[in-house]
């Protein structure tokens, strides 16, 4: 009977061990795994990678974690993100596997990383989890990283000079066009067409002038918000980059007239070099009132279409505001965020949209004082 016990004993250890050892070979090779797993992030991290390439980058490790779906929504630098990746659970199913959300804000991004898993907890769970901290972690990192460098360049003082710099880059930009013009004169009525030229836009470039010389100065100016008719500025602005616009309607803005100019010059001045080609096809510019609903107030909108530039590649829709990015050789990637932001600090906004014909910009602003 004894003998009997013992041997049962024996069997229930030696199974117990069996069990033991079975299940920690299993977790050593899971954690293994999970391991080359965080190998493969952090050498994602240490790629230098656009943070919106960072989610598509990890998924194959997160995939082979066991993660189901990934989305990314919300906003990056005023362009709306929506980035899906892996098999996207139906709306009933949604709380059958295990979830993680995280919330991303820096500056001017807000994003939603959202994560479906097919475990709820366990040991799969666990080891999925940290991968995917990991990656929330890399991916944070690179958000951080792109906003702060944003935030630093863009303190007061730095702030300033940026705006100077592109200022003074699109006076220079409609110098070297006044050289152009009058170096393809062959005969002296080309010569007179440009010297009127010249002599219609001496105003105008004063007034800018006269612009950068306050702001050097650092003097307080007196350019608050006001009516203004946006055909008179709009023509000035296009006049001033050396092209013709198509435009119709008419609208009136409450803003300061020095702010608006900034923004349509350095509008005009990224898309004009396409323009100013004899066989380009000219923009169209319409302008109108929206009437005020419950909860907005009355706004002028400018409408801006044009077609896609022949000899440059095309930028992103996405990548447009986006500061340090540029679709032009040479270009700061500053004039259109630069545009949107200001427009912003008046109340407006800046939207830009893609198609096959082109690009459709609209601006935005109070159509009366507040």
């Amino acid at each position: 009977m004894e003998s009997s016990v013992l041997t049962s004993l024996s069997l229930v250890f030696l199974a117990a061990g069996f069990t033991l050892l079975t299940t920690s070979l299993m977790l050593s090779r899971r954690a293994r795994r999970y391991r080359r797993g965080m190998q493969s992030l952090l050498q994602i991290g240490a790629q230098g990678l656009d943070p919106m390439n960072i989610p598509a980058a990890a998924w194959p490790v997160l995939r082979d974690a066991g993660w189901r779906s990934m989305t990314v929504t919300g906003h990056w630098f005023g362009a709306a993100v929506n980035i899906e990746l892996g098999q996207q659970p139906a709306a009933t199913g949604a709380g059958s596997s295990g979830a993680l959300e995280v919330q991303v804000r820096s500056g001017d991004v807000d994003l939603v990383l959202r994560l479906q898993h097919s475990a709820k907890g366990g040991e799969n769970w666990m080891f999925a989890e940290q991968i995917a901290r990991v990656f929330v972690l890399l991916f944070e990192t690179g958000v951080g990283a792109r906003t702060e460098a944003l935030a630093v360049s863009m303190a007061e003082r730095a702030r300033l000079s940026l705006y100077l710099q592109h200022d003074m880059r699109n006076l220079a930009q409609w110098v070297g066009w006044v050289c152009t013009d009058f170096a393809a004169c062959q005969d002296e009525e080309s010569l007179l067409t440009a010297a009127r030229r010249l002599k219609e836009n001496t105003p105008l470039a004063q007034e800018r002038v006269h612009r950068l010389r306050t702001a050097l100065s650092q003097k307080s100016g007196s350019d608050n918000p006001r009516v203004v008719e946006l055909q008179l500025v709009v023509r000035k602005a296009a006049h001033l980059a050396g092209i013709d616009v198509e435009l119709s309607g008419t609208a009136q803005a409450w803003i300061a007239r020095g702010l608006l100019a900034r923004v349509l010059d350095n509008l005009f001045s990224n898309l004009s070099p396409n323009w100013r080609e004899i066989d380009a096809v000219k923009p169209v510019c319409r302008l109108r009132m929206i009437a005020a609903a419950q909860g907005h107030a009355a706004q002028a909108e400018i409408e801006l279409v044009t077609t896609w530039p022949q000899a440059e590649p095309r930028l992103d829709s996405s990548k447009l505001f986006e500061p340090f990015t540029s679709g032009r050789p040479g270009g700061q990637g500053l004039g259109l965020y630069q545009a949107r932001k200001s427009l912003s600090e008046a109340g407006g906004d800046l939207t830009a949209h893609a198609g096959e014909q082109g690009l459709t910009f609209r601006l935005r602003m109070p159509a009366e004082a507040p």
